[in-house]
């Protein structure tokens, strides 16, 4: 074979090779936010769009944002067919299931459950099940706020962004008694690390309400890039190994700054915390892009801790 012809050959081998690498890499979602957990009780946004998704995936309810015993029996019957636990809870696996990659040309019920999210962020759009040339702008407004990759596609980090963030009514709870066991457990650990540590009780309103926005109380094993746990800690930033992280006593630890496996600075560390606003210490531990969002869990931190102390 002439050199020059084998050169164009191992050329052509190289960019397919590359090619192959990349989509395999751009397959892989980055999660930018976790799907919320919802049972009875919840109402708002959230809702709406798990209505609109049960719909469109053939276990027709009310787009209420009321999440009532008719919700709770699509959920189930959703669950079953999906092999997953049929609790009539919606967290994120069941989310996961639901959801599905939407562009521009789609429509339908997994449509309108779309653009209820992209109301509840600010956009400009009526939720009808069309997916024209407004949503698609208010889709890429969207992934760019969130820093998210603005190609206009709907995929599971979007889905999980929009969901996982923004107003959404009492999503996953706005009392003590909307939410899950699972959720409660975790509270409950998140309470008894602090009242082991002799840490006060604003201090644990704080972890709590910091939980709430960064997990919805639930130890999920993704996240944002590396973000793991409860209180979404990473590893790269030296919060500790993977199992130290989904560890939800060693990362409560380390979000009170009581841990010895973690040198990062936590609540007590922080000067002044005790006369600090619920946002602006959480702040002051997690260093979050969305300062801001803290603030609206501590009614509920407060709830739980009224139950559980």
């Amino acid at each position: 074979m002439p050199r020059t012809l084998r050169i164009v050959l191992s050329v052509l081998v190289a960019l397919v090779v590359a090619l192959v690498g990349s989509a395999g890499l751009s397959a892989a979602p980055a999660y930018a936010a976790t799907y919320p957990t919802l049972s009875t009780g919840a109402t708002g946004a959230n809702v709406t769009s798990l209505q609109h998704l049960l719909t469109s995936r053939g276990y027709s309810t009310a787009a209420d944002g009321d999440f009532g015993s008719g919700t709770q029996a699509a959920v189930q019957a959703f669950q079953s067919g999906a092999g997953l636990s049929a609790d009539g809870v919606a967290g994120p696996a069941t989310f996961g299931a639901l959801v599905s990659t939407l562009r521009q040309g789609d429509s339908g019920a997994a449509v309108q459950a779309l653009q209820v999210q992209l109301v509840k962020h600010g956009a400009s759009v009526t939720a009808d099940g069309a997916f024209g040339p407004a949503t698609d702008s208010a889709v890429r407004s969207f992934q760019s706020a969130a820093g998210l990759g603005i190609d206009g596609v709907v995929g599971p980090a979007t889905w999980q962004a929009l969901l996982g963030t923004g107003g959404g009514g009492s999503t996953p709870g706005t009392t003590y008694d909307s939410l899950s066991e699972e959720q409660k457990q975790n509270a409950r650990t998140i309470i008894g690390v602090g009242q082991d540590a002799g840490i006060p009780e604003y201090g644990w309103v704080i972890a709590l309400a910091t939980a709430m926005h960064e997990s919805t109380l639930v130890n999920v094993d993704y996240g944002d890039r590396d973000s793991l746990g409860l209180f979404q800690q990473r590893t790269s930033q030296g919060w500790g190994t993977e199992a130290q992280i989904l560890d939800p006593v060693l990362a409560s630890k380390a979000f009170y700054g009581v841990a010895t496996h973690t040198s990062n600075p936590g609540l007590t560390d922080i000067s002044g915390w005790q006369s600090m606003s619920v946002t602006r210490a959480a702040q002051a531990v997690q260093r979050s892009a969305y300062p801001d969002a803290y603030a609206k869990w501590e009614s509920l931190a407060r709830d739980i801790v009224a139950h559980e102390a």
